[in-house]
């Protein structure tokens, strides 16, 4: 089984998509704004770019699902959620990721991350809205269903919301540097990512940001999300290194919520994202 394993890595074209817990975007409506969505990420998905926002997001659970690269064998599977403490004691989120790449009825690969996040709002008035939070991550990997390797990580966040429409994010994900296994050691990936969104019109956003990957190049996104009439929003983005091209949309009805997303890759076909989302108490 070994020998398959190393033989599907070197042939299939998705080996990119590969890595050990590399960057697997879990929400459809930041994919569809190009990944840029420190700043913003306004629901239960700032569980995974920016823990922080999670003081400004509703209670709400959100689930996806997406094929990587149009690739059957390659099965990404999402959850998120965050709940509203009472009292202003902050906010409690938490989430899940699985990335397996199965062959034959057989799991050649499967990723597992847990996370668990708790933000706070700082400071609250007329002007301004500063809020702080940290998530830990709970990572295990696997190869052939034999356990590889498991480890912990540690994320941090700030976001500062001004006059309702201008708003700053900063994130550093696994600042701990994990690794995992003992003789053959998977580095887990660290990144620093600072945005900005702005709203010019009402119900129009717009959003940049910058993120460093400390073990290589630095990525820019832009990306603009537009709420055409009450149930419906569209989106558009784009991704520099690796070079994509996102477009969105989602629909709303009764605390409801259906996202989609299509990513454009230079090399890689492109990928479907999907989410559905529930608002169980807004703010």
């Amino acid at each position: 089984m070994k020998k398959i394993i190393i033989l599907i890595l070197i042939t299939l074209p998705a080996i990119t998509l590969l890595a050990v817990f590399d960057d697997y975007q879990p929400s459809a409506r930041a994919r569809g704004m190009g990944n840029a969505f420190t700043a913003y990420a306004p629901d239960a998905h700032a569980i995974f770019y920016n823990p922080a926002a999670l003081a400004s997001a509703d209670t709400e659970i959100r689930l996806g699902f997406a094929n990587l690269a149009n690739q059957k064998f390659t099965e990404l599977q999402t959850a998120a959620g965050n709940v509203i403490l009472p009292r202003n004691y902050g906010s409690l989120g938490f989430g899940a990721r699985t990335f397996g790449v199965d062959f034959e009825e057989h799991n050649l690969m499967s990723e597992q991350n847990f996370t668990l996040g708790y933000a706070l709002c700082l400071q609250k008035d007329i002007h301004s809205i500063i809020n702080v939070g940290f998530a830990t991550n709970y990572y295990r990997l696997t190869f052939d269903e034999d356990e590889e390797g498991q480890g912990f990580g540690l994320d941090l966040g700030a976001q500062a919301i001004l006059h309702q429409r201008t708003r700053f994010g900063f994130s550093i994900t696994n600042i701990n540097n994990p690794k995992l296994g003992d003789e053959n050691q998977n580095e887990i990936p660290r990144r620093m990512a600072l945005g900005i969104s702005y709203i010019p019109y009402d119900r129009v956003v717009t959003s940049l940001e910058v993120k460093k990957d400390f073990a290589r190049e630095t990525e820019f996104m832009g990306g603009v999300e537009a709420r055409l009439f009450d149930p419906f929003a569209i989106r558009v983005g784009v991704h520099q290194n690796p070079s994509t091209y996102s477009a969105g949309a989602s629909f709303y009805l009764a605390g409801v919520e259906i996202d989609y997303a299509y990513t454009h890759h230079a090399v890689l076909d492109g990928t479907h994202y999907i989410n559905v989302g529930y608002k169980i108490k807004g703010r």
